[in-house]
């Protein structure tokens, strides 16, 4: 049985940690990027020739960002041509990602594991270019704008505030650039430039999605990954006040000391998110008292599911006893652990609330 209690505690240790540091894939606010595609090439007889049209818009520093891409590649074998179109787009916001299809005229959502990452990204590719044996080799200017020019694995890049204005590379015979053509920063971007064709949205697993639930789905996704990145970052701070050196491992001394430092950083955030609940549990309360049907208990729920966010599915069942199981558990929460979450001072105490 679904308790009520889920609505408004599961998860509470868990904290909504809202302050994590922003997504920074380029360090530049917003910007509209268009380049020229071109590929060309001959690996064992085999002839390919690209040419193709891309087009980057991102805004919140790259937190949201849409790329689309219309190419024509020809593959010559033996004399025979082959001609294969590829229209896509790719919509990064936070933590999802959707990847468009014309041609297929489908749309796959699934969630975007850079972000989990958070931070300045910029700063951080430059970081693992260097770790792949990369290394900036110059400055060079596309469009006006002044950009370092960064080599590594056979290809080339000369980027601006973290923004790829001209790539080429050269691997086994294969030349292919991009090229920018056209390019605006710090402009202004509605939000409407981000809007998806209308094609069917499925999951990565292949499972149907009702667009009227992206919404809420979004906004999941988008939690986890805040407080993926807030857990990250105090895991960080963490490891340093312990005396962790980066890439050491930590002993059993400051593995306890780690601990100690990231609840006591989580507990105003804990303890702000539990009390928050209050509310729609004396909701919850009320309208359960007055619930004798299933009808009214899934009134209820709605009801609930809309003040928390939620997506709880409608109750199949509801009798006394249920009624009055959750308004135990209600009552519970409301009389005891909310009580004692106002009065604690420390973690420890909070999660002996909790208990």
């Amino acid at each position: 049985m679904k308790t009520w209690i889920k609505a408004g505690v599961i998860g509470i240790l868990g904290v909504t940690l809202v302050h994590a540091e922003q997504t920074k894939l380029y360090d530049v606010e917003s910007g509209k990027v268009s380049y020229e595609i071109k590929g060309s090439g001959n690996t064992m007889g085999v002839t390919t020739k690209s040419l193709g049209k891309k087009h980057l818009l991102f805004d919140a520093y790259g937190s949201q960002s849409l790329t689309e891409e219309n190419k024509v590649e020809k593959t010559v074998v033996m004399g025979q041509t082959q001609t294969n179109k590829a229209h896509t787009m790719v919509y990064f916001k936070e933590g999802i990602m959707y990847i468009v299809d014309f041609d297929e005229k489908n749309i796959v959502r699934q969630e975007n594991p850079m972000a989990m990452m958070g931070g300045n990204m910029a700063a951080k590719g430059k970081a693992m270019m260097k770790q792949m044996g990369g290394k900036q080799i110059g400055y060079d200017k596309v469009l006006g704008y002044r950009c370092e020019v960064w080599e590594v694995m056979g290809t080339k890049q000369c980027i601006y505030k973290g923004v790829p204005l001209k790539v080429e590379s050269n691997m086994m015979g294969i030349k292919h650039t991009e090229t920018a053509t056209k390019a605006e920063f710090d402009i202004s971007v509605d939000k409407e430039d981000f809007k998806l064709p209308d094609f069917p949205i499925s999951d990565d697993m292949g499972m149907a999605i009702d667009r009227n639930r992206l919404g809420k789905m979004d906004a999941s996704t988008q939690k986890e990954a805040q407080q993926m990145q807030m857990m990250m970052g105090m895991m960080a701070a963490a490891a340093q006040d312990a005396g962790v050196q980066p890439g050491q491992r930590a002993d059993a001394g400051q593995e306890q000391a780690m601990l100690s430092s990231m609840k006591n950083a989580m507990f105003p955030m804990m303890k702000e998110e539990i009390l928050s609940e209050e509310q729609s549990m004396r909701f919850a309360q009320e309208c359960l008292t007055d619930a004798d049907t299933l009808s009214e208990a899934n009134r209820c729920n709605q009801k609930l599911n809309e003040m928390t966010g939620e997506d709880e599915p409608p109750l199949s069942s509801w009798n006394s006893q249920m009624k009055e199981e959750s308004l135990q558990e209600i009552n519970h929460y409301l009389n005891v652990i909310i009580p004692c979450v106002k009065k604690a001072q420390t973690v420890n105490t909070l999660e002996q609330c909790m208990r």
